[in-house]
């Protein structure tokens, strides 16, 4: 039908039935102004319709974004304190670990300064039984001899 109609276009003479399909033609695709406004309302409203209906969306969208953000604003600071709790806790038990092993190493450094002071006595001792013997042995003759 289509292709009548561009061929009634290209011809050079119209018939009087050539010009009543034309007119024909043209009436059926024309609208009046009356329907073009009313048609024009009517995609107005369903355009604000379906801008209220995103705007919803969008508020609803917004007020879980809000919620899911304040979760996780909370969970977040419970984790937080939790960590901060177990690092008192783990700095709690390395300042006792240290304070063990501090006290074990005293302990230690007493025992070897002990025995140091009674190497320096023995080393003193020997040195002079060393350069005292001769007198020593005079000594322990007068007593005994």
């Amino acid at each position: 039908m289509q292709q009548d109609i561009k061929e009634l276009y290209e011809k050079d003479h119209l018939t009087q039935k050539d010009i009543i399909q034309l007119l024909l033609h043209n009436a059926q695709h024309m609208v009046t102004r009356d329907e073009l406004k009313e048609d024009n309302r009517e995609l107005k409203r369903e355009i604000k319709e379906d801008i209220s209906k995103l705007d919803k969306k969008i508020d609803d969208v917004r007020s879980e974004l809000k919620e899911d953000i304040a979760n996780v604003r909370s969970e977040l600071k419970e984790d937080i304190a939790d960590v901060k709790t177990e690092l008192k806790e783990d700095i709690a038990n390395v300042k006792a670990e240290l304070k063990e092993d501090i006290n074990k190493l005293d302990k230690k450094i007493d025992k070897v300064s002990l025995k140091f002071d009674r190497l320096q006595w023995l080393i003193i001792a020997t040195i002079l039984s060393v350069f005292l013997k001769d007198y020593i042995l005079v000594l322990i003759h007068k007593l005994f001899g």
